[in-house]
């Protein structure tokens, strides 16, 4: 085993370590490795620069711009609404219609843009329903992987199919994984609708409550509505 070997081997457990610990974010421990495998000569410099012009780089740029979009213009505020209309205020058909909603998606877009779009919508519709957002946020996430696992966009998928073609061999299609994805998929809403519900976590974070008030107090500060709300009571029989 020659030294680069051991050395490449290093800097992969620094940065497991890195994730593990949480001290750092995920992409930046990613672009720290990059530089370490670029100055020890691990990587040449083309190398090191290549990965940044790769279509699966730019394709999951690209839908996460879309989601931000979506977000700006209300449209996640308006899928929360519409997850509360369809599922009501129980617990059970609100998972069903979360996880169905975030498999959906990520069908068509990356699992974690898809995740990202429905998450202020579920939180939302979780609050007005008053079920702790626990145990809507862990199937989303749950569905936003299974439902990617059916098509080509999710992010492992978009990175093989590319390295395959970088190969001279014929990458994957869109939908060379849905027979068996989309039969996982419905397995496991099924699952999380009949027993995984109940090993999601059942108590409200300890400071989700005094976060969200403080969330209100904050905008009653920047939009300066205690200056231009009032409060008056009228007695019986005044006119």
């Amino acid at each position: 085993m020659n030294f680069q070997l051991l050395l490449t081997f290093g800097i992969l457990a620094v940065s497991i370590a890195l994730l593990l610990s949480d001290r750092l974010r995920a992409d930046l421990v990613a672009l720290l490795t990059v530089i370490a495998l670029g100055l020890t000569g691990i990587l040449t410099s083309q190398e090191v620069f290549s990965g940044f012009s790769r279509s699966a780089v730019i394709t999951i740029l690209a839908i996460f711009i879309l989601a931000e979009g979506l977000r700006r213009t209300g449209v996640t505020e308006q899928v929360g609404n519409v997850l509360l209309r369809v599922a009501g205020t129980r617990e059970s058909w609100l998972v069903v219609v979360v996880m169905l909603a975030g498999a959906f998606l990520s069908l068509f877009m990356n699992n974690i843009a898809a995740a990202s779009v429905l998450l202020p919508a579920v939180s939302g519709a979780g609050r007005k329903a008053g079920v702790n957002p626990a145990r809507l946020l862990l199937p989303l996430a749950f569905a936003t992987i299974l439902g990617g696992m059916a098509t080509l966009l999710t992010t492992t998928n978009i990175v093989v199919s590319t390295l395959l073609r970088d190969r001279g061999v014929a990458g994957y299609g869109l939908l060379d994984f849905a027979p068996l994805g989309l039969v996982i998929v419905a397995v496991g809403i099924a699952y999380m609708a009949w027993v995984g519900r109940l090993l999601l976590p059942a108590q409200w974070p300890v400071d989700y409550l005094e976060k969200e008030r403080q969330a209100e107090e904050d905008l009653v500060g920047v939009y300066r509505l205690d200056e231009r709300l009032f409060r008056v009571r009228v007695p019986v029989g005044s006119a």
